[in-house]
């Protein structure tokens, strides 16, 4: 090789150890790959193809943002569509419920309409009217509405919403009638007011489902019709029989049918949208009610443009006559505008910084999902919850507050008040004042429940029961922020619980009466002799008069005045018997208890007359002391009757276990004045109740006799606490034991008299 070429590849290789010297961790860090990446660059660099290029890597990065974006709007749609269709499930469910329970009661009790949501319009039970009470069923329906009233039918059917006033006509005459009556007294009840006295068994919209109901005893759906206001509307329909049983036969249905129970529902509020929504609800009416075929759900797959979003929702159960359908329009042009504009600048924002200088080349971002919107999932939530909702700040205003919240109090206008300024208040009863609750737990800043028996008083003053929770929202640091307050009405609840314990308690009091009858007539059948007797006694009078008439009959001139003597004592004696017989008839009666104002004295004194001769018999010492001016007392006569019977038999009953024959057996009965009370007392000089048994002598089943059930204490202590008065038992000081009852006297006689201690 020439010296010159050896001299030349030298100091080539001496540059490159110098350079490779001068920056030896670059050449340690580029690899091959990105040699060639550079290289590419460089090459695009050079023919004038990095604005191209970038802006192509900007319109993808967009795109991608576009479709995460459309993605997110998909999911919130379909997470919406879930919680529509489980609201629908509860609404009708709820209905279904309610239907049942005015079916199983047969009737509708006087009871507040503040519970009933906002999509049922009207409920009740509609009475089956017989043709032949068809006049004094009208007549007492325009009594008690103060108007006339009749039974009616409309002969329109072309028109859905009952309008033409000259298509109501009289019903005509046919075997039993469903007239439109009774509904329960709801916010929006009075909105088919103009349908009382419809024939629903003859109407066109509801007589099929009328029909189908008392057939098959299940709940039926009538034909799709409109309020006069525009909504659409639709009547759940159930049958209720005699008895609470479903006959065998057709012909034994309509037979002891009993009525039917109808809720009337406005489709439109079964879901309602808030105003802010995003989702619109479209409703169609289908002839005939037929059941949607499946679920006619949206396609899911990703579009190439964002549009409108649909879904229809399955109606649960029975169906209803109406096609219910979600939608969501498409969200327009603006959004793929916008991301072009974004494009376009990322183009010359990346060009600049890529190119202008030699520097690595960025790192593209992942896409970043939107955050999604509170009025899609949260907020559709809270607007359909039956609770009210309120978010406090720290400063006591009211941050956000739900429909229902503004339903309760009254105030449309409450978001953005102060809690001073707004017009409801939350208050309990104590020590005989009401006092505000949110003052209080706002100052705890604790989590608690609402006390027992809070009341909210709306706007417009009215007053209702409410349950509820107030939490404080803390941050970080433990430090509340926030205050969250959610609250619901328990009047219905409440109202049900009541009228299902007045149902137990009614029961209850039928059996605790049945069971006192049978007391009685154990009772008549331990004083048999003495009814025998007391009955043997006028018999025999009659019969002495009515001889004594005989023998001067015989005479050949008998004398008149004796004559009419002896008659008028045997009438007398007769009329004495059947007293007898109707007192002894009336206390094994099964009558209903008739408490009315009496005096304790005469109940005593016809006690003492029933067991006179049993008394007589056993040879018992009866003495009385009664106060006279007693003010009477309210009871029924024939159960005080038989709480003394049962007094007086228990003091004999001691006494004669006593068995001591060198002192007579004696009772003394007496009667006074306590304060605002009567007192009745009777004791006997027997042995006394035993220490042991003395707490427990009115419990049931208890008894100290071998052949004694133990009832008969226990029948006449619920019988005086169930017209507000005590009976009570103790042991005297001299020997014996003295069992006293004590009754309120009438309110009206010396009301400024004090209670002495018992």
């Amino acid at each position: 090789m020439p010296r010159g070429h050896r001299r030349q590849g030298n100091e080539r290789r001496a540059g490159i150890d110098r350079a490779a010297a001068a920056r030896p961790d670059r050449l340690a860090i580029e690899s091959p790959d990105l040699i060639t990446i550079k290289t590419f660059l460089q090459a695009v660099r050079q023919h004038g193809g990095a604005k191209w290029l970038s802006g192509l890597l900007c319109l993808l990065l967009c795109y991608a943002l576009a479709v995460q974006l459309e993605r997110d709007r998909q999911q919130a749609f379909e997470q919406a569509v879930r919680l529509n269709q489980a609201l629908l499930q509860r609404q009708l469910d709820y209905s279904a419920l309610m239907l049942q329970q005015l079916a199983s009661v047969n009737a509708v009790t006087s009871q507040s309409g503040t519970g009933i949501p906002s999509f049922v319009v009207a409920a009740g039970f509609q009475q089956k009217v017989d043709t032949g009470s068809r006049d004094a069923f009208e007549l007492q329906q325009s009594y008690r509405r103060r108007a006339l009233f009749m039974i009616r039918e409309y002969r329109d059917p072309g028109s859905n919403t009952w309008a033409e006033s000259s298509a109501w006509f009289p019903a005509p005459a046919r075997s039993h009638y469903l007239p439109l009556t009774t509904l329960l007294p709801g916010p929006t009840s009075g909105r088919l007011e103009y349908l009382h006295g419809l024939d629903l068994a003859t109407d066109s919209f509801f007589a099929a489902a009328v029909t189908d109901a008392i057939d098959s005893g299940e709940m039926k759906v009538s034909e799709p019709f409109t309020y006069r206001d525009g909504a659409p509307g639709v009547a759940l329909v159930k049958a209720a029989y005699a008895g609470g049983l479903l006959p065998v036969t057709p012909a034994q249905r309509l037979e002891k049918l009993s009525g039917v129970a109808v809720v009337f529902i406005d489709v439109r509020q079964l879901l309602p949208q808030p105003g802010n929504s995003p989702l619109q609800l479209s409703i169609r009416a289908v002839a005939g009610g037929a059941p949607l075929a499946g679920n006619a759900a949206a396609d899911w797959s990703l579009p190439a443009l964002p549009g409108p979003l649909q879904q229809t929702l399955v109606v649960p159960g029975q169906a209803l006559p109406y096609v219910l359908q979600l939608s969501q329009p498409a969200p327009g042009w603006l959004p793929w505008l916008l991301l072009a504009g974004c494009g376009l600048l990322g183009v010359g924002i990346l060009s600049h910084s890529l190119f202008r200088r030699s520097a690595p080349l960025p790192v593209l971002p992942s896409p970043v999902a939107a955050p999604q919107p509170l009025a899609t999932l949260e907020h559709i939530a809270l607007q359909a919850t039956d609770d009210a909702v309120l978010l406090l700040s720290t400063r006591n205003q009211v941050l956000y507050a739900n429909t229902r919240a503004m339903v309760l109090t009254g105030d449309a206008a409450l978001q953005g008040k102060q809690l001073d300024g707004a017009r409801f208040s939350i208050c309990y009863p104590r020590n005989q004042r009401r006092v505000h609750v949110l003052p209080r737990l706002i100052e705890k800043k604790v989590r608690a429940m609402l006390p027992p028996g809070s009341i909210l008083i709306d706007a417009q003053g009215q007053e209702c029961e409410i349950e509820g929770e107030f939490i404080p929202l803390n941050d970080a640091a433990n430090v509340a922020v926030r205050y969250l307050l959610s609250f619901r009405h328990v009047g219905k609840l409440r109202q049900d619980m009541v009228a299902a314990l007045k149902a137990s308690e009614m029961q209850l009091k039928k059996h605790q009466d049945e069971l006192a009858r049978v007391a009685r007539i154990n009772t008549l059948g331990e004083m048999s002799s003495g009814v025998a007797h007391e009955i043997n006694q006028p018999l025999s009078a009659i019969m002495s008069y009515n001889e004594a008439c005989l023998a001067m009959m015989d005479d050949a001139n008998p004398d008149p005045v004796l004559l009419r003597i002896s008659l008028v004592s045997s009438v007398r004696q007769a009329n004495r018997a059947g007293q007898i017989i109707r007192r002894l008839r009336e206390l094994a009666s099964r009558k209903q208890p008739e408490v009315a104002p009496l005096n304790i004295n005469d109940a005593l004194r016809s006690a003492l007359d029933l067991t006179k001769s049993e008394l007589a018999a056993r040879g018992v010492i009866v003495t009385t002391d009664l106060a006279e001016g007693l003010p009477q007392v309210m009871a029924d006569s024939i159960q005080l009757e038989q709480v003394i019977i049962n007094l007086i038999k228990n003091a004999v009953d001691a006494m004669t276990e006593k068995n001591r024959s060198d002192e007579a057996m004696r009772i003394f009965a007496y009667s006074e004045r306590r304060g605002r009370h009567v007192r009745l007392g009777i004791r006997d000089n027997g042995t006394g109740i035993p220490e042991n048994i003395l707490p427990h002598v009115f419990d049931p089943f208890y008894s100290s006799k071998s052949e004694g059930m133990g009832l008969g204490l226990t029948i006449s202590q619920t019988i005086i606490e169930s017209i507000g008065g005590r009976l009570a038992a103790r042991n005297l000081e001299t020997g014996g034991a003295e069992f006293s009852l004590t009754l309120p006297a009438l309110k009206n006689s010396h009301p400024d008299a004090k209670e002495e201690q018992q």
